[in-house]
């Protein structure tokens, strides 16, 4: 790749797409639940038939499967198989949901599958496929509304709720996951232009996600924590999405590795790129003119309270150089 940007309304690549389906076809054998305890284990014989006819909950269940099977049993052929059929074949309904969204779920899968993403392809071209296509649908037209999100159709969907709030305090699973999927796969020299047009989006629901990840995402690029594993339950700003918790350094084949302090589920280099990128991008100019555009959208800008303060302590430049 020479290159790699979100951009409003280009969402994942069809060419792309339809090498993943070519490359995987359907497995000829059943997928079965990672954990039983008696005599029969559990089987998905559905996923062998019309995958349309499932609801998005019927789908996250083997998902979820394919996860934590991995992260606690280690990788196996029949949820790999299984994995990588799925993925070719739910990329454009990967906004549909039951609680969180199908999205999510191809990520956490993906990750475990490949958690230092220095793992052999199973074709050539599969890492830069799966970047355009799982790696871009959170850009797919039907979110968009020109620059603007569309807002129920992505993000934090609707504040339907007792207080009647959205959340916008934490980083919405879709977002947060495809924040890290790219930072994780993208090659190290393609980084620096895709934090570029992540910050060049004016939406400011789009602004907000962006300033309470890479708030909540500090310990993760600092390496204070190494893994989405250690990710504090009801911390704010949350940053984890459906199953993140399962991704650990158990996930690595190499017992040393898992103690080596450097190896990270983001990458040393990479994580220094995004903190350089952010801090060089935030002049006071700038910063200034992200929380004004908050007042375009109340309910963001009251559920952020005081979060800018903290983004602002960290990553805003005292000066306009």
């Amino acid at each position: 790749m020479k290159q790699f940007v979100w951009a409003p309304g280009a969402g994942y690549d069809r060419g792309a797409l339809e090498r993943l389906r070519s490359k995987f076809p359907r497995p000829c054998e059943p997928m079965g639940e990672a954990w039983f305890m008696g005599n029969e284990r559990k089987m998905y014989p559905e996923l062998a038939g019309d995958l349309q006819k499932l609801s998005s909950y019927e789908l996250q269940r083997p998902l979820t499967e394919i996860a934590i099977g991995t992260s606690s049993f280690g990788r196996m052929n029949e949820w790999t198989d299984w994995y990588h059929y799925l993925l070719g074949q739910l990329i454009p309904r990967s906004h549909q949901e039951s609680v969180d969204c199908l999205l999510e779920y191809l990520v956490t899968g993906f990750m475990a599958l490949y958690p230092t993403g220095n793992e052999d392809e199973p074709y050539e071209g599969f890492k830069a496929d799966a970047l355009h296509t799982l790696g871009r649908c959170i850009m797919d037209e039907a979110c968009w509304s020109g620059s603007e999100i569309q807002l129920g159709a992505m993000l934090h969907r609707t504040n339907n709720n007792p207080n009647r709030v959205w959340c916008w305090w934490n980083a919405s699973g879709d977002f947060s996951s495809s924040m890290f999927f790219c930072l994780k796969y993208l090659p190290e020299s393609l980084i620096a232009g895709w934090l570029d047009s992540v910050l060049s989006i004016p939406s400011p629901h789009w602004r907000a996600q962006v300033l309470v990840w890479v708030l909540g995402a500090s310990d993760i690029l600092t390496g204070e924590k190494r893994w989405p594993s250690e990710f504090v339950i009801g911390q704010t700003p949350s940053v984890g999405w459906a199953w993140s918790h399962c991704l650990s350094a158990e996930l690595l084949d190499d017992g040393r590795s898992r103690e080596d302090p450097h190896v990270r589920f983001i990458s040393e280099t990479a994580s220094a790129q995004a903190l350089e990128r952010v801090r060089l991008y935030f002049t006071p100019d700038r910063y200034l003119d992200w929380l004004t555009s908050f007042d375009q959208a109340p309910s963001v800008r009251d559920e952020l309270a005081n979060l800018p303060r903290g983004f602002e302590a960290l990553y805003v430049r005292g000066d306009d150089i």
